[in-house]
């Protein structure tokens, strides 16, 4: 597996889908045996509905604060969420940005 790297000027951030306000890029696809990598930047008091994947997941925050079932998280901190675990995210005062890490693509689930 050849090393990719992306450094944060180095990152090209397109949104979700048309009308949401958060942007996101593949990393890595999660295809051929690779893992499944994005980043992910959230405006500031964003709201991130309650959801889940179907794939484990280990979310990095890069910056900003992530307020996630009562507890905020910042820079360096680590979310390990379980298959189907359903949560939300709820972004601080400043832009979030976070990478996902899971070992495949994942499908989603929650409101559209």
């Amino acid at each position: 597996m050849p090393v990719s790297i992306v450094r944060p000027t180095d990152r090209d951030l397109q949104p979700v889908r048309d009308g949401n306000p958060v942007l996101l890029q593949v990393i890595a696809d999660g295809l051929a045996g690779r893992p499944y990598v994005h980043v992910t930047e959230v405006p500031p008091h964003h709201h991130i509905a309650a959801h889940s994947h179907s794939e484990d997941e280990v979310t990095v925050i890069l910056s900003g604060v992530a307020h996630v079932a009562g507890t905020a998280c910042g820079p360096g901190s680590l979310l390990v969420i379980g298959a189907h675990e359903e949560y939300a995210i709820d972004a601080g005062e400043e832009a979030l940005v976070f990478a996902v890490i899971r070992p495949r693509k994942a499908d989603y689930a929650g409101p559209a």
